[in-house]
């Protein structure tokens, strides 16, 4: 049979290689969704076993669904440059009814409980011809359950694995095998092959941290820019939805129809696409020193092999930059303060914040998902409890935040004077000193590291990019950077001049082979 899509492309094209085919007729949308659906059997619960997926949209209404927008396709004009293209859902985010689809958050008590409507990101999405195959494995209650709980483990998932290294059992949190957490699901989702688009969610690194242990772009957006209708929330403060792709083009034409409109209205028509001007004119941009933020070894111990392939990848990187780049406009190295400093009386800001709010809003969600039996948190903890070989089995035993959450918040006065914090240490102490007084515009850092927490307590946008893959042990490793709420336009356009200097994202082992998918 002749073939449609190769692994390899499978593995590696985004939404404007794939839509290069399905506008050349070597490829449709039927075929793209069944050579998909191909990689999720091949490597989720077999193969592989990635366990990436916690539900995928029945087979009947997909075909449906692809078959339509093959046919607007062949009477034109198409809908958008994602029209026929896959895409995955954290299973955070609510889907419509009519995709047979619950909204779980991984948890049991959530199996069956099925949204009224598509969150306003789904709905846009939808519009512009997306495709949802299904939704995504996550830390279970979005990482709002316990502290112990590990990356990418929900009751009712499983274990997601990366497609890049398999997870050691007992891994540590942030360890080289762990895939990071609370979008698992979507990053591994990306990088093996089951779509080339994915939605996640952060409230603290949740959508970066995957997406750089995956190796691919991913962007969380400024706090308060984007719509959370229709998406479960720990945090008002922190949390916001964003997108994991394999390029910056397909990452910002994500990112922007996230955007509430009094924000898309500030860009110019097309966007963030506007600024991928594959250059680095007019910015100014600082490193932080990797020795002084790696994780190691105060949140991890790495060997010294290890340590020294991840600081050569990184200073590489800021050589690349800087060798094309305007003269004087790359600053290596800055500093800003410790993001220990952002912690009170010895406690997290963002365990304060979220013990704080996070009671109502879980109670909001159960209401809007109409769960059966679940009103409260405490129904949610009992549950658990009742349940507890499924819920809280040997490895995952720890609900604590949701008990911290009903039991023991914090007064509104430590929540007040912890918020007022957090922006002072990490904006006036920080980000905005620093660019003021160095003429910056842009912060470059490795992304194993604590920038996850200043970026939550600022609310500025954060964003990762492939640097490549660890030699010792083949695990993706990537460049962080930031920039001030509004200033998103200037790191799309560092990442596209990063993209245009670097060489192709490395395919993960795990799921390549040398075959294709057949035409059906």
């Amino acid at each position: 049979m002749a073939t449609k899509l190769s692994t390899a492309e499978l593995l590696s094209l985004d939404s404007a290689g794939l839509q290069r085919k399905l506008a050349t007729g070597l490829l449709t949308s039927v075929e793209l969704v069944q050579a998909c659906l191909a990689q999720i059997d091949k490597h989720d619960k077999q193969g592989a076993e990635l366990n990436a997926m916690i539900s995928i949209v029945p087979r009947a209404i997909l075909m449906e669904r692809a078959t339509q927008l093959d046919d607007e396709r062949t009477k034109g004009p198409i809908r958008s440059p994602f029209h026929g293209i896959p895409i995955l859902v954290k299973d955070a985010i609510a889907t419509s009814p009519s995709l047979k689809l619950p909204t779980t958050l991984g948890s049991l008590a959530l199996k069956s409980s099925i949204a009224p409507k598509s969150a306003s990101i789904v709905a846009k999405l939808e519009e512009m011809g997306a495709i949802v195959l299904g939704k995504t494995n996550l830390n279970e209650l979005c990482n709002f359950k316990g502290d112990a709980n590990s990356n990418g483990w929900s009751a009712l998932g499983g274990q997601t694995q990366s497609a890049y290294i398999s997870r050691k059992e007992n891994e540590a949190a942030m360890g080289q095998s762990d895939p990071c957490g609370s979008s698992t699901g979507s990053a591994v989702g990306v990088s093996a092959g089951y779509a080339p688009l994915a939605l996640g969610t952060e409230s603290f690194g949740s959508l970066v941290m995957p997406g750089t242990r995956a190796g691919l772009y991913a962007f969380k957006p400024a706090h308060n820019s984007v719509s959370m209708d229709g998406i479960f929330k720990s945090s008002l403060e922190l949390d916001v939805v964003g997108g994991l792709a394999r390029s910056t083009r397909d990452l910002a034409l994500l990112s922007q129809t996230a955007l509430i409109k009094e924000k898309r209205d500030l860009l110019p028509k097309d966007g963030y696409l506007d600024f991928l001007t594959r250059n680095f004119d007019g910015l100014r941009i600082g490193f932080l020193d990797p020795t002084k933020w790696s994780l190691h070894p105060n949140i991890v111990n790495l060997d010294n092999v290890t340590l020294t392939q991840m600081n050569e990848m990184y200073l590489e990187a800021f050589d690349r930059i800087k060798r094309n780049a305007s003269e004087k406009s790359v600053v290596y190295p800055v500093d800003i303060p410790p993001a220990t400093d952002l912690w009170y009386e010895g406690r997290s800001p963002i365990d304060v914040v979220m013990s704080y709010e996070a009671k109502q809003l879980v109670e909001n969600w159960l209401a809007e998902v109409n769960a059966p039996g679940l009103n409260t948190i405490e129904d949610l903890i009992r549950f658990n409890v009742d349940h507890k070989d499924e819920e809280l089995p040997e490895n995952h035993q720890d609900q604590d935040q949701l008990l911290r959450a009903s039991q023991d918040p914090p007064s509104k006065e430590v929540y007040e004077t912890v918020k007022e914090r957090m922006k002072s240490i990490s904006k006036d102490q920080g980000i905005d000193k620093l660019f003021r007084e160095k003429n910056l515009n842009i912060l470059a850092f490795p992304m194993d590291s604590l920038m996850l927490f200043v970026s939550a307590a600022s609310g500025y946008p954060i964003a990762t990019m492939p640097l490549g893959v660890i030699p010792k042990d083949g695990r993706p490793y990537g460049l962080g950077i930031m920039a001030q709420a509004g200033r998103e336009d200037l790191m799309f356009q560092f990442m596209s001049a990063f993209e245009a200097l670097s060489p192709p994202r490395v395919i993960p082992p795990r799921v390549q082979d040398n075959s294709a998918t057949p035409e059906p």
